[in-house]
């Protein structure tokens, strides 16, 4: 193994200082080992197509210029591929098949209708995509196997938009977004992990997350800003050992949560205009805890299982609530108060059906 990454790295170094340059078009395919590809591409139009089926390929392409398409396959393992693009209208296709892959694509651009797909097969891939600019900007990974990892930055005030997908195990998925985002995740296996931040000033943000499997962990954290939506984030864990940890903030915000499984936990934090949560936790042991601030807060949330807990805190104008539990030892409790001149609006209904339930309601200005 330390002899296949002492080739790799040389490679890599031989790589970066020698450039085969082609015009427009360039097709390669390569069979065997240790083979490396690098071709720099200017201009409009810009095609390259690449194949390798081997051990330790690498592959190195750059373009610069409008209408660029780069195509990327390697067979193996170790094989690795960079793309740097720069300029309009770019796209990147890359597939790998095989162990301990990488892929790196990072896309400048001065206008509009970047797109990259990456899909790999194997073991301890990994993926990276860098989109700093542009408007309309689109990123799709696609990983199957084991303790596979994908970061992905999306920068722009418009129009970026990630489709993720990961079946296997010790997946970790890391995305980052501003402007207009939207993101769209999902993770089936044992011990994922999903980190997504969006900022989706001033033109909204727009989640989703999918986990199903063994000690699966969510986090995102969306804020958006001035009257433009923040929003419709929708979470669903089934498992074991699930966590998940929702901030949104600002616009007209929508969440939804759903966690099916043992020992799952939920905090959530909502901010801002016309904001409402709906909610479930079916399973053992949940735990719920959710805040909620002014404007058109409305919560409900249903829990069927046994030892859960559910904290609600609401504050403010259009403040709703409903709190269900159905199993042993549940425990609600549901803080209504207004602030800011207290426009009062207060509703407030807790239901729980079983054994040591305890519930606590407070109203007030």
């Amino acid at each position: 193994m330390q002899a296949t990454r002492t080739i790799l790295a040389a490679a890599i170094s031989v790589l970066l200082i020698n450039h085969a340059y082609a015009v427009n078009e360039s097709t390669q395919d390569q069979t065997g080992s240790e083979n490396y590809a690098d071709v720099f591409q200017q201009g409009e139009d810009s095609s390259i197509s690449q194949r390798q089926n081997g051990t330790g390929n690498v592959v190195y392409t750059d373009q610069r210029g409008a209408g660029m398409t780069a195509d990327s396959e390697q067979a193996g393992s170790g094989n690795i591929s960079i793309t740097d693009q720069s300029g309009v209208n770019g796209n990147v296709a890359i597939s790998q098949d095989g162990e301990y892959n990488l892929a790196t694509v990072l896309q400048s651009s001065i206008g509009t209708g970047q797109s990259v797909a990456i899909s790999q097969a194997g073991i301890s891939n990994l993926a990276y995509i860098e989109q700093p600019d542009g408007a309309g900007n689109a990123a799709t990974v696609t990983q199957n196997g084991q303790g596979n990892a994908t970061e992905v930055f999306q920068v722009g005030r418009l129009g970026k938009s990630y489709a993720g997908v990961q079946n296997g195990d010790g997946n970790t998925a890391y995305i980052e977004q501003t402007g207009g985002a939207a993101a769209d995740t999902e993770q089936s296996g044992t011990a994922n992990v999903i980190r997504l931040s969006q900022d989706g000033f001033p033109y909204g943000a727009y989640a989703s997350i999918s986990q199903n499997g063994i000690g699966n962990e969510a986090t995102l954290d969306q804020r958006s800003g001035g009257r433009y939506s923040s929003g419709d984030v929708t979470l669903v864990q089934i498992g074991t050992d699930n966590v998940a940890d929702v901030v949104e903030s600002g616009g007209f915000s929508s969440f939804s949560f759903t966690q099916d499984g043992t020992g799952n936990v939920l905090t959530a934090e909502q901010g801002g205009r016309s904001t409402t949560v709906d909610g479930r936790s079916t399973g053992n042991d949940n735990r719920v805890d959710i805040e909620q601030s002014f404007d058109g807060s409305s919560l409900v949330i249903d829990q069927n299982g046994t030892a859960n807990e559910i904290d609600v805190v609401q504050m403010g104008y259009c403040s709703s609530g409903t709190v269900e539990q159905t199993g042993t030892e549940n425990y609600a409790s549901l803080l209504q108060t207004g602030a800011w001149d207290n426009v009062q609006q207060y509703d407030a209904t807790i239901r729980q059906d079983g054994t040591g339930n305890s519930a606590i309601v407070m109203q007030g200005p």
